[in-house]
């Protein structure tokens, strides 16, 4: 009807002049609404009570380390209609509001409300969800500044664990460079209290470098290539006493027996023989090229006093133990030093240049060469002699810094087990190439006999 329409647009004015700005109000749910706009029937008798309430609750914000809780009690009128035409004003039953302001850790205030059902007729009103004020927004924040000063300070922070993560991975690589290493006994000796004695001792430490020290070497040469060599000395030899020596007729006490004694030795036979075999035409060239082999190939292994050698190594490797493989830890590292000597001054020693000390060793080799075959030699030929045998002396020398490079030890043979006369010697390796003594040497060339 129009008087409740009239009536209820009053309340809602009044509702709305009595709500405070700071706090946030709840609509009353459809309900509600369903209820204000319903009326009774004329044909009833029964009171028809329309029932608007409004909740207004105010309060302080209070400082943040309390909490407050104040009951509100809200009055309001209800309006009676009767079907005569009749208006009374009652005061409503009422709800009693709780509001709580509850302190939040950031300062804001977060307001709470609790309302209470009221009952008409005794029954129970329903009035809707309860209003609930959220926290105040705050207006505090960051400044541009601020932000960008964290900013660089988090950049700098990352360098720095980056800085640390890459220094600790370094160390850790350089740390796997270095390790400890137990001396070992070389692999081919044998098992016996030395080698276990061996095989307790110290620790060494060895850089990378050291531990790889084979893989740095070169690797030992062929052995047609050591016999080849020697095959050209054989060859430029035989020429030699062809070319430049006759076949004349000299008595036996024309031939000087004073510089025969080392090589009567290792032949296994006595001066007076070699310098009968000079006289005779028929022996002649075999015993000279004995003899020519001996001075020249003796000083490429060590066999004879002197050496074909550099000065530096032969002085060295004449007083080095380890030579003859009577002692087998000796014969090991005495073949690591030549291997790695050899490598070291390869390309110093290794050329065919005719210094000073190369040139006193060949007068040398000369000068006992012509003690024992000086009546022999071919009148008119001395220039063409000295070149030719300049030559095989280089070539020896050559040889004999081949042979010294190598890991293996190698010797000559110039002794005849049958009682001939060995023409030219043979060429036996005694230290293997991995250091080890062998027992029988290994043939790499065989004795050329007289017949």
């Amino acid at each position: 009807s129009p008087v409740l329409l009239y009536i209820k647009s009053a309340v809602v004015k009044k509702q709305k002049t009595m709500s405070s700005p700071a706090l946030s109000s709840a609509q009353p749910p459809s309900s509600q609404a369903g209820g204000l706009a319903s009326s009774a029937s004329p044909s009833t008798t029964q009171l028809s009570t329309t029932l608007s309430s409004t909740i207004s609750s105010s309060a302080s914000v209070l400082p943040a380390a309390s909490q407050t809780s104040s009951p509100t009690v809200v009055t309001s009128k209800c309006t009676t209609v009767w079907p005569g035409g009749g208006i009374e004003e009652v005061a409503c039953p009422t709800s009693m509001t709780t509001t709580s302001v509850v302190s939040a850790n950031n300062g804001a205030s977060t307001f709470k409300s609790v309302t209470s059902q009221s009952s008409v007729n005794g029954s129970t009103v329903n009035e809707g969800p309860t209003a609930s004020v959220g926290p105040l927004p705050a207006q505090k924040g960051l400044s541009g500044g601020a932000v960008a000063g964290v900013a660089i300070a988090m950049l700098l922070v990352g360098l720095l664990i980056a800085g640390a993560i890459f220094f600790f991975l370094l160390r850790r690589q350089k740390k796997k460079r270095y390790n400890l290493v137990q001396t070992k006994p070389p692999p081919h000796a044998p098992v016996n209290d030395a080698t276990r004695t061996l095989e307790k001792g110290p620790t060494a430490v060895t850089s990378e470098y050291a531990t790889n020290l084979d893989d740095m070497l070169p690797q030992p040469v062929a052995d047609d290539t050591i016999t080849d060599a020697v095959l050209k000395l054989r060859d430029n030899i035989k020429n030699h006493v062809r070319t430049y020596y006759h076949l004349s007729p000299i008595p036996a006490a024309g031939v000087s027996q004073a510089h025969m004694g080392q090589l009567a030795t290792a032949a296994g036979t006595s001066s007076a023989r070699l310098a009968s075999m000079l006289s005779n035409t028929s022996t002649r060239a075999e015993t000279l090229r004995l003899i020519l082999a001996w001075i020249v190939l003796s000083r490429c292994t060590g066999g004879y006093d002197e050496s074909l050698l550099p000065q530096e190594l032969a002085a060295i490797d004449m007083v080095i133990p380890g030579k003859d493989g009577s002692n087998t830890a000796q014969s090991a590292m005495y073949s690591k030093w030549k291997t790695v000597t050899g490598t070291l001054l390869h390309e110093r020693f290794s050329q065919n240049k005719q210094n000073s000390d190369r040139k006193q060793k060949f007068a040398i080799a000369v000068a006992d060469l012509d003690s024992i075959v000086a009546p022999f030699v071919q009148s008119g030929l001395e220039a063409q002699r000295s070149k030719n045998l300049d030559m095989i002396l280089t070539r020896s020398a050559n040889f004999a810094f081949l042979l010294f490079s190598q890991p293996g030890s190698f010797r000559f043979e110039f002794f005849s087990e049958h009682g001939g006369l060995v023409v030219f010697p043979g060429l036996v390796q005694t230290i293997g190439d991995q250091g080890q003594v062998l027992g029988p040497p290994r043939v790499l060339l065989e004795k050329e006999i007289a017949t």
